[in-house]
């Protein structure tokens, strides 16, 4: 199922360094979202969702954080725990290799610009610096 996180760019190195993310929520299309979104396609869900993790994002954002980020996953069926309205409890911590992408979060929380994963270590240095 795809996923979507809202983190800062400091807590994306943390991931990339060890390999985990913990998180016990995480926005997903889940069968009541989807339901009660019923005008809205595939790709309009995931920007929806997106967009509400960019949220998120922008409120743990610090001087010293860099810049909001938002992380989209593909987690296993059998990492989900539990369906909420539009988020999902997973059952374990999130590994590095269900990232399928980041998305840099504009300032005024309105843009999303995609990297690709293997983009996203060598634009760490920079969203740190």
């Amino acid at each position: 199922m795809r996923a979507y996180a809202g983190v800062t760019a400091q807590e994306v190195s943390d991931f990339f360094s060890s390999g985990l993310l913990e998180v016990s929520g995480i926005y997903a299309p889940t069968p009541k979202f989807i339901a009660e979104n019923g005008d809205l396609d595939e790709e309009e869900i995931e920007y929806t969702l997106s967009l509400v993790a960019a949220e998120d994002a922008i409120e743990l954002k610090s001087d010293t954080s860099g810049p909001a980020c938002v992380l989209a996953f593909e987690l296993p069926d059998s990492m989900i725990q539990e369906f909420h309205d539009m988020s999902i409890t997973v059952s374990s911590a999130i590994l590095w290799e269900y990232v399928q992408c980041l998305f840099e979060v504009s300032e005024d929380g309105e843009e999303l610009t995609w990297f690709a994963t293997q983009e996203i270590s060598n634009n760490l240095s920079s969203w740190l610096a």
